[in-house]
């Protein structure tokens, strides 16, 4: 398995895992039907992150412009997938929308307060501690 499928799905693991409890969270102050949403929100956003690895996986796995043209369909496939999971509900109102595109949002944003790290991490020996305007400087001998 490649770093960005174990990356991809360790992340899904621990957003899962900050999920109950955060949906726990909702069934008690707002009921059922809210948690529900929420969590479906959750799911739809932890569906559409892993899929990034799917689509990072064509991109990369061929230099060919068909690999390209594969790997760009999946990205539109992936966000098409997000908008109808999360506006189809929403304009049947078949659950609350607030917490839907909440639970949805919050994967997002823990995914990125657990990516950044260790990206930061991954890359740390090539400037990614550096402040902007302090780079290095090469000079060529003519």
């Amino acid at each position: 398995m490649s770093g960005h499928w174990r990356l991809a799905l360790r992340c899904a693991g621990s957003v899962i895992a900050l999920a109950v409890p955060a949906g726990v969270a909702v069934f008690y102050v707002y009921g059922g039907t809210h948690a529900g949403a929420f969590l479906y929100g959750v799911g739809v956003g932890v569906v559409s992150f892993v899929s990034t690895a799917l689509t990072v996986t064509l991109l990369t796995g061929r230099s060919t412009a068909g690999g390209m043209l594969v790997g760009g369909s999946s990205f539109a496939v992936r966000y098409g997938f997000a908008a109808g999971a999360l506006g189809v509900p929403a304009y049947l109102g078949l659950w609350p929308v607030v917490a839907m595109l909440g639970g949805f949002v919050a994967v997002y944003v823990a995914e990125t307060v657990v990516l950044v790290p260790w990206a930061l991490r991954a890359v740390g020996g090539s400037g990614a501690g550096r402040p902007a305007g302090e780079g290095v400087e090469r000079r060529a001998e003519a």
